[in-house]
């Protein structure tokens, strides 16, 4: 009954949850588990706690999602997910030193045209210290959706903005990330990823919603972006490694993989282009050529792609036109082409370098549909290495 996001964290050294009252109406509840052990909670007997004085579209439109943390005595909540009409996404910030009685700060930051709409909204916020600069990981339903972040100061109960960017780009499934962080110190992110497929087609499945796999994030040098990288523990699902070493792709050709056939495989790429325009891989290509989905490199402009636009013969999916998923990139003097990829079944999770993680849901239908490929466009291109691992489950079932 109590739909939307919410976030559990400690306060006091107890395990608490908060999320959003199902009326829709800025308000937010508190559970707690004082046993530590997360399976019995007890609700606070002034449910809902948190309501924001002002109420109405605009500031609360169908959604009223929350965050929450401990900072010194203080728990700070973040709700309420745009500002007053016009100007765009922002946050309000309460506080409460007993989870009981509530008080509201302020406006948590002000957006700027530069980097967001003004029609924008933050919803399923996610707010945590990254290295020396806080982070606001959060989702926008206004076009162009998807996930973004800020990274900048908290000061004087405060969010000032220094750095913006997208995690999804048009196109892409990537919904309502979230983060923890681990007994390793690792931020790591985890995401909902939208279906792709129609309601309908959903619901005749029996089954909808799949999560993304574990990605560390970090701050890089430079500390205006984050790094990312899969989890090293994903390791432990490889299977019968296969390796190819210098191949070049000549000008507008392919090159067949066959000892790389799946749909639940793992490659680490390492390219450099000799003159091509576009370079990379292909995978879930039938063999008649009716499907297939690209992962590739750009130059002009630089970007990273997935281009699903043959990814599947059927006619259930909502994509979003036209059917390329690209991001910027930005390739240094003297750095390579580098891409790691994860293909499962319906899912392809794909890593640039460490500067982009994208995830898009293409679903083929050609039961053959299992070759990859190595590709050039435009100009040559130089594989310097190449490996490709089987993927086992996690379980033994193949659902």
């Amino acid at each position: 009954e109590r739909g939307q996001t919410g976030n559990i964290f400690l306060f006091n050294g107890t395990p608490t949850i908060i999320f959003p009252h199902p009326d829709g109406g800025g308000a937010s509840c508190i559970a707690s588990n004082p046993s530590g052990d997360l399976m019995d909670w007890r609700f606070e007997p002034a449910d809902p706690v948190l309501r924001h004085p002002v109420q109405g579209t605009g500031l609360y439109p169908d959604n009223n999602d929350v965050t929450a943390w401990q900072e010194g005595e203080w728990c700070y909540a973040l709700t309420g997910t745009r500002d007053t009409p016009g100007k765009g996404d922002t946050l309000h910030l309460f506080r409460s030193s007993d989870l009981a009685d509530w008080e509201q700060v302020d406006r948590f930051y002000e957006s700027e045209r530069r980097w967001t709409g003004d029609k924008d909204d933050c919803s399923c916020p996610d707010f945590f210290e990254l290295g020396s600069k806080r982070m606001l990981l959060h989702y926008c339903h206004n076009q162009p959706h998807g996930s973004r972040y800020y990274l900048g100061r908290f000061e004087d109960q405060r969010f000032y903005p220094e750095a913006f960017d997208r995690i999804n780009w048009p196109g892409g499934n990537l919904h309502a990330p979230r983060t923890m962080l681990d007994e390793k110190g690792r931020r790591i992110l985890f995401a909902n990823l939208n279906e792709g497929r129609s309601m309908s087609a959903c619901m005749a499945a029996g089954w909808m919603g799949v999560l993304s796999l574990p990605v560390v994030i970090s701050l890089n040098p430079d500390e205006d972006r984050i790094c990312y990288e899969p989890a090293t523990e994903l390791q432990t699902l490889r299977q019968d490694l296969t390796q190819r070493d210098d191949v070049v792709v000549e000008t507008d050709t392919e090159f067949l993989l066959p000892e790389a056939r799946g749909d639940s495989l793992e490659f680490e790429l390492e390219m450099e282009p000799r003159g091509a325009s576009e370079f990379g891989l292909k995978v879930r290509c039938a063999p008649d050529g009716s499907e297939e989905t690209l992962v590739s490199f750009t130059l002009d402009p630089q970007t990273i792609q997935i281009d699903f636009r043959m990814a599947s013969l059927r006619d259930d999916l909502n994509h979003q036109e036209p059917g390329i998923q690209a991001a910027p990139f930005d390739l240094k003097q003297g750095e390579g082409f580098k891409l790691r990829v994860f293909l499962d079944r319906s899912v392809l999770e794909v890593f640039a370098g460490d500067q982009r993680y994208m995830a898009q849901r293409i679903f083929p239908t050609h039961p053959g549909g299992l070759d990859v490929k190595l590709y050039s466009r435009g100009g040559p291109t130089f594989f310097r290495r190449l490996r490709a691992w089987q993927m086992s489950g996690l379980t033994d079932t193949n659902h």
